[in-house]
């Protein structure tokens, strides 16, 4: 049986040698998908009935951590890869067989990636700003998505539009090579500058009725809040906060290792022996190691019970990648005003952590979630902030 973990430990150490390269440059880093790939990492959650990994989230949340050490941008772009294909295997697990041939296309090579958010609006999993026309034998599509992970290598697209006659959310999936199907570099960011998050342009997309994947009544807030539905969270939510804890973790070790290594002119201790640094330190653990209990707490409930709430699910992601941002804040701190030159990796740390509060559920959302649900209000209940 594979151990993901020494896979990812491996992986992490050789992407770690080009991750400022990446952050430098902005480029997508082709060489280190194709690793993955040679390595079977891009197949770690399929089940192994279908040549996979058969890994368990706990074990991808892990080994995500891990990666993120190496090159966050790297392990970003994966997860958006990776969680999907974990959520459908928990799915196929539990009986249900839709995904067998996503499994298949997999294992053979196929890199998936995708795009919930419209360009002009942001994202919203209950309507979608993206049209969707009906013709004969599907829909013509039109519009623009942005935060496209992975486009520069993905062969299998996933998005969201919405029914120009009945409003209804529709789920589809394509292959990169669909006529009118464009895939576009705006990734110009201060954070997670290798992820290759292009925008995704529709130009008059045909999408026949066989790649749609759900049709959901629009704004539906009767959805029963199931194990289909808390699957896809619960694989985004662990692994999004998974990610971020590890590039903390990567930023404290590396602040750490170098208050210990420094003494100051006229000193004769090193810096960790001022009680700044000491309390630094503190804040720092107790910024983090509460994080990182609730994460393992919610991964080992989910594991006896099977299913978590919205609002334990918003709590962990938010929890996670704040205690992330803090700390890595108060790294800087530590380290002083060498701490933002480029030459260390301190100051890509800093930028990249500030990522995680724009994923979704974002700061306000979680808020909003977490909020309505210790005062038993309907989630539904206006006011509220409009995406998810």
């Amino acid at each position: 049986m594979t151990d993901w973990t020494e896979v990812a430990t491996g992986l992490a150490a050789e992407f770690a040698e080009t991750a400022a390269e990446t952050d430098r440059s902005g480029q997508f880093p082709v060489r280190n998908i194709e690793r993955m790939k040679e390595v079977g990492y891009l197949t770690i959650a399929v089940p192994e009935q279908f040549g996979g990994g058969g890994a368990d989230l706990a074990t991808v949340a892990a080994c995500q951590r891990i990666l993120a050490g190496g090159c966050a941008s790297t392990a970003l772009a994966v997860n958006m890869h990776v969680f999907g294909l974990g959520s459908a295997a928990e799915g196929w697990y539990a009986g249900d067989r839709g995904a067998e041939q996503l499994f298949r296309m997999v294992a053979g090579g196929t890199i998936v990636g995708g795009s919930l958010t419209d360009a002009a609006t942001g994202l919203n999993v209950r309507t979608s700003a993206t049209p969707a026309k009906p013709v004969d034998g599907g829909y013509v599509i039109s519009g623009r998505k942005s935060f496209c992970s992975l486009a520069p290598v993905l062969n299998f697209f996933w998005g969201t539009a919405a029914d120009t006659e009945t409003g209804n959310l529709l789920l589809f999936g394509l292959n990169r090579e669909t006529p009118g199907l464009n895939f576009v570099d705006t990734w110009d960011t201060m954070a997670m500058r290798g992820t290759g998050s292009w925008d995704v342009v529709f130009d008059d997309v045909f999408v026949p009725h066989a790649a749609v994947q759900q049709d959901l009544a629009a704004n539906d807030e009767e959805l029963v809040w199931d194990a289909a539905r808390e699957r896809g969270f619960s694989w985004f939510a662990f692994t999004i906060a998974s990610i971020y804890l590890g590039l903390a973790r990567t930023a404290v070790r590396f602040s750490y290792d170098r208050v210990t290594s420094r003494t100051v002119t006229g000193a004769s201790l090193p810096m960790a022996r001022q009680p700044a640094q000491v309390y630094g330190a503190a804040e720092i653990e107790l910024l983090l190691r509460p994080a990182e209990a609730l994460v393992a707490d919610g991964l080992h409930r989910r594991a006896e019970t099977g299913l978590l709430s919205p609002a334990d699910l918003n709590t962990i992601k938010h929890v996670a990648v704040n205690a992330a941002d803090e700390a890595v804040d108060r790294c800087i701190r530590m380290v002083g005003g060498q701490g933002i030159f480029r030459k260390l990796p301190l100051e890509r740390y800093y930028r990249d952590v500030r990522a995680g509060q724009f994923h979704p559920p974002n700061n306000d959302v979680a808020l909003e979630t977490i909020g309505k649900a210790a005062l038993n209000i309907d989630p539904g209940a206006e006011p509220r902030w409009p995406t998810d």
